[in-house]
């Protein structure tokens, strides 16, 4: 039988073995990296260890009874953990361990903000329900991983800018190559027509001289005739040699063709001198139908008929325009990008139309002239006129000239008429287009001149561009990316009832 003081020899040894194992559990718990503390069911602190100390930059006697999870966090004057994900172990009876892992934002009144991956366990404390909460301090990794992440968006905005910048001294390249070859175009045709211009004008003045020469001999010869009836045998028959009755007839309708040969040079030097316009580099006023003559004259050649192309159709609807004040040279590259596209648009068109009807026969006239039956006439039609204000802002401060310039070509689907002034973006084989054509054009119209341009197309229903400058400078101001809605919603009806018509 065990006697008392054996009893209470094993309870002390108990007491003894129990008190060296708390003593080694703390010892190991204190000696931990990891900040640890004990929470109770109503989740106050019973226990903090130096690295929760250390982490929440306060002694655990200013911890213990506290609570540094729920709604009352703030009621602690030393540090604080800062999540609502936590709840209180005692709220509600579970059945087994819930373990809860996550990270955590430790705050620090007298220090900086700490981040800790915390680890909580279900467990007891002094035989009541508790809970383990295990905390490592993960700050320097976590800013670090900030640090790269925003490190990593800068250079992901760096690399986007340079992309942008790229493209935009691609975009400079490109127009200051097509702004190069249009400004040689303009310096050859000036210097062209300054050649013709001089023997021309030579010409020119000298039939009126050569007319009234020509009138005084032949008038001189009417006299011999009248006064000497019976010439010479000799001189009949080199009368009648150069057929001098003929001759009378026909020399002053030479000299009369002439004429107007001279004249049509003279009128095609100074159409060439209008499109070149290297004396207009700065704004001036000047009459727009003059540049669109002078452009139709450069395309004249791809407007005619030949085989296997029936030519183009140019309808001109002119309204009465003041002068404008406008760069004439760079309008006319804007007037010539549209005009080409649109011839392209057309011969794209009667291609098609040649391939998907096999059968039909091509007839050429004695002149060599093309021509099928029951294959529409491609046309362009450019009309010009005045409006008041602007339909988009409602702004009727400012008059403002509108040049349509229409083709009845196949058109283009929505997808592609909204990337139209996309820099680069063609439709086009490669080779034969660039996509800076457009692109340069609203340039021109948008910014140089403070103007708008837009574009009214859909399959199979032709297209139409409208271009809208202020007809002064001073009432010009930056335009609006977008087309206007009331101007496009007209043109569109007008430009269905042309294709209708046609």
């Amino acid at each position: 039988m065990v006697t008392t003081a054996q009893l209470q020899q094993q309870v002390k040894q108990l007491r003894e073995e129990l008190d060296a194992r708390e003593v080694r559990f703390r010892n190991v718990i204190t000696k931990l990296g990891d900040g640890i503390i004990i929470l109770d069911s109503k989740g106050r602190v019973c226990f903090a260890n130096q690295a929760a100390e250390c982490l929440f930059k306060c002694n655990a006697e200013d911890l213990i009874g506290k609570e540094v999870f729920g709604t009352r966090v703030f009621e602690i004057k030393g540090g604080q953990i800062g999540t609502e994900i936590i709840q209180r172990v005692g709220e509600t009876e579970r059945k087994g361990t819930r373990v809860v892992q996550t990270q955590v934002e430790v705050l620090r009144p007298d220090a900086e903000d700490a981040i800790a991956e915390m680890r909580v366990v279900e467990t007891q404390w002094e035989g009541e329900p508790a809970i383990i909460a295990s905390l490592r301090d993960i700050t320097s990794r976590v800013r670090m991983m900030e640090a790269l992440q925003r490190r990593e968006v800068q250079l992901t905005q760096q690399a986007q800018q340079l992309e942008k910048t790229l493209q935009e001294l691609k975009q400079t390249q490109a127009q200051l190559i097509q702004t190069e070859k249009m400004s040689s175009l303009g310096q050859m045709v000036a210097g062209v027509a300054h050649e013709i211009n001089n023997p021309v004008n030579f010409i020119y003045g000298n039939l009126d001289h050569a007319n009234c020469y020509i009138d005084d001999l032949l008038n001189l010869v009417k006299l011999y005739q009248t006064h000497y009836p019976n010439p010479e045998p000799e001189i009949d028959a080199y009368t009648e040699e150069i057929d001098l009755d003929f001759l009378r007839q026909d020399l002053p309708k030479l000299l009369s063709s002439m004429q107007l040969g001279t004249d049509r040079i003279r009128e095609i030097v100074l159409n060439l001198r209008n499109f070149s316009r290297l004396d207009e580099a700065q704004m001036k006023r000047v009459n727009i139908h003059d540049g669109l003559e002078s452009t139709l004259l450069i395309l004249h050649n791809r407007l005619k008929p030949r085989a296997g192309f029936p030519g183009i159709e140019i309808l001109k609807e002119y309204g009465e325009l003041p002068p404008i004040e406008c760069y004439a040279g760079q309008l006319n590259q804007v007037f010539m990008n549209i005009l080409s596209n649109a011839v392209d648009a057309l011969e794209t068109k009667t291609q098609s139309a040649l391939c998907g009807l096999p059968s039909a026969t091509e007839k050429l006239n004695g002149k060599g002239e093309f021509s099928r039956e029951n294959l529409p006439q491609p046309e362009i039609r450019i009309s010009t006129d005045i409006v008041e204000g602007d339909a988009q802002t409602g702004d009727r401060s400012g008059r403002r000239v509108v040049i349509r310039i229409a083709d009845n070509g196949s058109g283009m689907p929505e997808e592609v008429r909204q990337r139209l002034f996309d820099p680069f973006f063609t439709t086009k084989p490669v080779g034969k287009g660039t996509g800076l054509g457009l692109s340069i054009s609203y340039h021109i119209v948008v910014e140089k001149h403070g103007g708008q341009l837009h574009c009214v197309s859909a399959p199979d229903r032709g297209t139409e561009f409208i271009i809208e400058i202020p007809l002064q400078e001073a009432n010009r101001k930056p335009a609006d990316s977008g087309a206007s809605n009331n101007t496009a919603i007209r043109s569109q009806a007008r430009f269905s009832q042309h294709r209708e018509a046609c």
